[in-house]
C-alpha cells in the first residue's frame, strides 16, 4: 500500500488536481431552492393494507395448526412404541424366520407335512 502512494506522489506530486470554483456555496441554497417545484404536492390515496386486518388471524390460525400437529405428532410416536411384553420373547423360546411364516400363512404341522409330502 505504501508504495503505491509513494508512487503516486513522485508521479503527481502532492497538490490537489481539483479545487472548487470561487463563490460555489454562496447563494447554493437559494440556487436549489428556486429550482424546486412550487405546488404544493399531491396527496394520492392509497388502498388500505387488507393484510393488516388479516395478519392476526393468519398467525393465530397457523399457530393452532402446528400445534394441532405437534400434538398429534407427539400422541402418534408414543402409540407407535411397542409395550414391555412384546419387546422381547421369552429365552427358551427360539422363534425363527420359518415359524413367522407359518404364522403368516397360518398353516399347523399337519398342513406343513402334507406339503412337504407332496415333493
Amino acid at each position: 500500500m505504501d508504495k503505491d502512494i509513494e508512487y503516486l506522489e513522485k508521479t503527481i506530486g502532492k497538490a490537489q488536481p481539483f479545487k472548487v470554483p470561487e463563490g460555489y456555496f454562496e447563494g447554493l441554497g437559494e440556487q436549489i431552492m428556486a429550482k424546486l417545484p412550487t405546488e404544493d404536492a399531491r396527496v394520492i390515496a392509497l388502498r388500505p393494507d387488507k393484510w393488516r386486518i388479516y395478519r392476526p388471524l393468519a398467525i393465530a390460525a397457523a399457530s393452532v395448526a402446528v400445534a394441532i400437529f405437534s400434538v398429534g405428532m407427539y400422541l402418534r410416536s408414543s402409540d407407535s412404541q411397542p409395550s414391555e411384553k412384546f419387546t422381547q420373547l421369552p429365552a427358551s423360546t427360539s422363534y425363527s424366520a420359518f415359524d413367522q411364516a407359518a404364522d403368516y400363512t397360518m398353516l399347523d404341522n399337519e398342513d406343513m407335512y402334507a406339503y412337504l409330502a407332496d415333493y
